[in-house]
């Protein structure tokens, strides 16, 4: 979801749209009455469309909660694949009616509302974020009970030392509140600052080329704009989310010990309130001053503290491992392969119509995330699961003597204690999501998969070895394409920028 998200935010800072060539209505002018009807059919057309796919697949997946051959694990599957497929349909939906139609230029242009600062930009996504709404609300009595069933304690498990309170919050307007909150907002708070600031970099665009000659200085300011954003939001993120400081206790000391050893610095250790319905934690923020560590009310109220440690030590891994900056370095490389193959076609004259320059650099940008980020994130979980492995190392006494890493020949392995330690922990967060353990995961991978290498790894530590220099080569490799294209950058700006400082 975070992806169609941040394409939907991508479309919309996007100035010329709809794409010449894909434009369904082209020649057609959006102040026409009949052009603005059509397209105002296509926009709620498509929510209604992803309205009824959404009812049947949900009819679909309560069938197997009924009667007397249900199987929650079939439904589980289930609900899985129609959630693929309705993402997949929103972001078609969602390509469909920025791209191919005139809704961007019938709300700025025709209905004039970008003169209000991100109301017109929040309008182009009205039809999105309805489907959205619409989707949530039809599935929402559905996953509710999917989450009773998974969340339920098992006969063949010894209650957790914190019995759970209560079950889910069954408001559905809290329901609402917290997907928004969760998977909506994580981008969007962000993206409307940086959508704000790009609404005042466009005005003041000529005034800026004019007294400084550089036509990329305005997107200079708002890049400069949305780093300083990035790095605050986590701060915004904290007050979004419904978070507290973990009250004093045994967990909270059990964390402080593990940031200490580790040596992992943050501002705060906060219980994440999500009505019980989510089971994770997480670490956010790139310097310590605003990093916070976060542990849902789900995880703590179901699972051991061994079992949290785990959970913990992953997200840790991310801290530790750099995760956070590569990323930053993805996007930064991303952005210059866009622009080279942009300036590429242009002075090659292979394009030549700026809207069309403008969609191709965003469509190369699309498919460097979709298929780069994926890959190097999944990579990245995987470096991830294996510190969680490492944090949650027990001493030789509570390990197998034949450990690779306990045992009389110690090598630079894995416990195996601790990975089957961490290998259940991840089993069982996936069964009290609700995710199957075979399902695809763009970002992390199956669980399944995960398992079966820690499982090679804990086996072989020669394979160990190798697997984490294989992470070091991608880093390596992420940091010096990354200074490749920052110094072609400036060396393709540097003109322009000494002209302007009178340095020739």
């Amino acid at each position: 979801m975070y992806f169609v998200v941040i394409m939907a935010f991508a479309l919309v800072l996007s100035n010329d749209l709809p794409t010449p060539g894909l434009d369904l209505f082209s020649g057609r002018n959006p102040a026409d009455r009949w052009v603005a009807l059509a397209v105002l059919a296509v926009a709620i057309g498509q929510v209604l469309l992803v309205a009824g796919a959404a009812l049947l697949l949900r009819r679909d997946v309560m069938s197997r909660l009924s009667g007397p051959a249900a199987d929650h694990d079939e439904a589980v599957r289930r609900f899985s694949r129609a959630q693929t497929w309705l993402v997949g349909m929103i972001s078609f939906a969602l390509v469909v009616t920025m791209v191919c139609t005139p809704w961007a230029r019938l709300i700025r242009e025709t209905w004039d509302l970008d003169r209000f600062p991100l109301v017109g930009d929040l309008f182009l996504l009205l039809p999105f974020l309805a489907s959205l709404t619409l989707v949530w609300t039809i599935w929402y009595s559905a996953e509710l009970r999917l989450k009773y069933a998974s969340l339920a304690p098992s006969s063949s498990e010894q209650p957790t030392d914190r019995e759970r309170e209560g079950t889910p919050d069954e408001s559905l307007g809290s329901y609402l509140f917290d997907k928004y909150r969760h998977q909506i907002l994580v981008i969007a708070a962000p993206m409307i600052f940086i959508v704000f600031a790009k609404h005042y970099t466009e005005q003041y665009r000529m005034s800026l080329f004019k007294s400084t000659g550089l036509p990329w200085l305005s997107d200079a300011i708002l890049g400069a704009a949305s780093i300083l954003v990035l790095v605050a939001a986590p701060v915004m993120l904290r007050y979004l989310w419904s978070t507290e400081p973990l009250a004093a206790g045994p967990l909270r000391d059990r964390f402080e010990q593990i940031c200490s050893r580790i040596g992992l610095r943050y501002r705060e250790i906060l219980l994440w309130r999500t009505h019980g319905l989510t089971v994770n934690a997480a670490v956010m923020g790139f310097i310590p001053q605003l990093r916070y560590v976060l542990v849902s009310d789900a995880l703590v109220d179901s699972m051991k503290d061994e079992e949290i440690e785990a959970v913990f030590g992953h997200e840790a891994g991310h801290v530790k491992h750099l995760h956070l900056p590569f990323f930053g370095a993805f996007a930064a490389l991303s952005m210059y392969v866009s622009g080279g193959i942009v300036v590429l076609l242009q002075v090659t004259n292979v394009v030549k119509d700026s809207g069309v320059l403008q969609m191709a650099g965003l469509v190369v940008l699309m498919i460097t995330w979709l298929f780069g980020f994926g890959w190097l994130s999944r990579r990245f979980e995987r470096q991830a699961d294996l510190f969680g492995v490492r944090c949650v190392t027990p001493d030789v006494t509570s390990c197998r003597a034949w450990c690779p890493v306990h045992g009389d020949a110690k090598t630079s392995g894995i416990c195996i204690s601790a990975t089957q330690l961490f290998g259940k922990t991840l089993l069982k967060i996936a069964s009290l999501n609700g995710i199957p353990r075979t399902a695809p995961s763009w970002r992390h991978g199956s669980i399944e998969s995960r398992c079966r290498l820690l499982e090679r790894l804990a086996a072989s530590p020669s394979e160990c070895a190798r697997f984490d220099r294989s992470l070091l080569r991608i880093k390596i490799g992420l940091t010096v394409f990354t200074l490749v294209g920052t110094i072609g950058a400036a060396a393709f700006y540097y003109d322009g920028v000494a002209r302007a400082l009178g340095w020739r």
